[in-house]
C-alpha cells in the first residue's frame, strides 16, 4: 500500500473514532470524507456502508467486553464473577456511544464483529455455566439482557446511573438465585 494511502486510511479511522466517541453514531460517510480531507470514494473503499464503519470502530469495544468476561472468569465465586463482568461491561458500554446498537443487531456486516460477538456469547455462557444450579439462560440470551440493561440505564440521568445499575443487577441476581422454573 502506498504511503499516502496508509495515511489517508489512518486519518479516516481516526476521524471515525473521534466522531463516534463524541456520540455521532449516525455520521455519514460523505461527512466522514469531508472531515478526513479525502475523497468520498476513498472512504467508501474502506467502509462500504455507514454500518460497516460503525462496526469497524466499535469492534475494539466488543473485544474489550470479551477481555472483561475473561477477567471476571478468574473470580472464584461464580455469582460474583457474573456480577463483576456485568458491572464492568455496563460501565464500558455506557461510555461507548453506538456499542448498544452494534451488540443488539442480529445481522452484522463485518465477519470480524460477528466473530467477536460469538466469542462474547461463549464467554458469557462460561460464566453462566459456573452457577449452580445452572440458570435457564444462554450466553446469547444474557447478552440480549445486557443490551436491555444498557438501554434501561442510559435512560437515567448521568448522576442516577450508578444507583440504577445497582438496582438492575440486584434484580438479575435475585432472578438467577431463584433458579430455572422458579
Amino acid at each position: 500500500m502506498r504511503a499516502d494511502a496508509v495515511r489517508n486510511r489512518q486519518r479516516i479511522f481516526d476521524e471515525a473514532h473521534r466522531a463516534i466517541a463524541a456520540g455521532e453514531t449516525e455520521l455519514t460517510l460523505n461527512e466522514l470524507a469531508r472531515r478526513s480531507g479525502v475523497g468520498v470514494g476513498t472512504v467508501y473503499r474502506l467502509f462500504p456502508t455507514q454500518r460497516a464503519m460503525l462496526e469497524a470502530v466499535l469492534e475494539v469495544s466488543a473485544r474489550d467486553l470479551i477481555r472483561l468476561a475473561e477477567e471476571a472468569g478468574t473470580e472464584s465465586d461464580p455469582h460474583r464473577a457474573l456480577e463483576e463482568f456485568l458491572r464492568s461491561a455496563l460501565a464500558a458500554a455506557l461510555a461507548r456511544p453506538g456499542l448498544f446498537t452494534v451488540l443488539i443487531t442480529l445481522t452484522d456486516e463485518t465477519d470480524s464483529l460477528r466473530e467477536a460477538k460469538g466469542e462474547l456469547a461463549a464467554k458469557a455462557t462460561q460464566l453462566l455455566g459456573r452457577i449452580d444450579p445452572a440458570p435457564a439462560l444462554t450466553g446469547e440470551n444474557l447478552l440480549k439482557l445486557f443490551c436491555g440493561l444498557i438501554h434501561a440505564i442510559s435512560e437515567h440521568p448521568e448522576e442516577r446511573r450508578p444507583a440504577a445499575t445497582d438496582a438492575y443487577l440486584q434484580l438479575l441476581r435475585a432472578g438467577l438465585a431463584a433458579g430455572p422454573g422458579a
